[in-house]
Formats: C-alpha cells, structure tokens, sequence
C-alpha cells in the first residue's frame, strides 16, 4: 500500500491542487498539493507500507558480502523485499528478536526504512 503524507505535520489529509504544463528536470510533470490540515503546499511523501509474515534474511548475491534481503510474505500470496546493508538487517533482526513467521510491518519511503514487530 503507498501512503501520501505532508512532510510537514505529517497528516494523510490533503488534496492536489496543481498540475502545470512545463516539465521538470526529471521529466516528470510539476505538481502541487495542499494539506488540509496546516496548509502546507509541495508535494507529498510517498511511502510504501505493508504487514505480513518475516520469512528471513539472506544475501542479496550468493556468497556476496554487502546488501541482504529482508524476506516479507504478504497474506496475498505476495512477497516484498528490502534490500538493506548487512549491519542494519542483522541489528533489526536482532533488536526485534524476529525469527521466521512473525508478523511485521514494513514502513519505508526513498532513503528510510523502519520494520515493526506485530504482536497478535
């Protein structure tokens, strides 16, 4: 599920408000949005959020040292997976004590990434 938050008070309650013809530097088309709750104007977070089931961590390149994968079973059938440094995967895993069918909650946007352990 992606969610659009304002990056100012943090709030899902907002409404697009501009689209102009010029193109941006990214060839992306400019767009605005204002939040309805401190009127903010820009644009949004985007992040991306699901929950499921923690199937574990692994290399992301056989007998790689550097990023791993953290493996996330959606109730879909589904799986997502985040790629992560080695350090930050293990400390997770750790501080979480997360081991293999535990249900998580897997919050991230382009530079930040947060896993919750879900207590049934």
């Amino acid at each position: 599920m992606e969610i659009l938050s304002c990056p100012q008070c943090g709030s899902k309650d907002f409404y697009q408000t501009t689209i102009q013809d010029e193109v941006a530097a990214d060839n992306n088309k400019k767009w605005e949005c204002s939040c309805k709750e401190c009127g903010y104007r820009g644009i949004p977070i985007i992040l991306d959020k699901y929950e499921g089931t923690f199937q574990g961590s692994q290399p992301s390149a056989p007998g790689f040292i550097g990023p791993w994968i953290i493996r996330t079973h959606l109730d879909n059938g589904e799986e997502k997976v985040l790629e992560v440094l080695w350090e930050d995967a293990q400390d997770c895993i750790q501080a979480l004590q997360l081991k293999r069918g535990d249900k998580i909650r897997v919050t991230l946007d382009q530079k930040v990434w947060c896993i919750e352990r879900l207590h049934e």
